[in-house]
């Protein structure tokens, strides 16, 4: 398996995990103002959310890679792998 998001995906997952971080956690009041203004200052198409998007990625298909079997072909036969 494999996972690729895509810049508006991941930004779109940050504003909804900042959304519930802000409406949810018991946290301080600037821990709230800072985690507004930390999504505030990365928009859409920044170069924030698209290392973003690269760290998310790598890091959910690492998670994937650890987790779950592939099936390589090697040498014209298919061999069951765990990475």
């Amino acid at each position: 398996m494999f996972v690729l998001l895509e810049e508006p995906e991941a930004w779109s997952l940050m504003m909804v995990t900042s959304a519930v971080a802000i409406d949810n956690a018991d946290i301080s009041e600037e821990a709230k103002e800072l985690i507004r203004r930390w999504r505030s200052d990365r928009p859409e198409s920044s170069a924030e959310i698209a290392k973003l998007t690269d760290d998310l990625n790598k890091a959910m298909n690492k998670h994937l890679d650890a987790k779950f079997q592939r099936r390589v072909k090697s040498r014209g036969w298919y061999e069951t792998v765990k990475q």
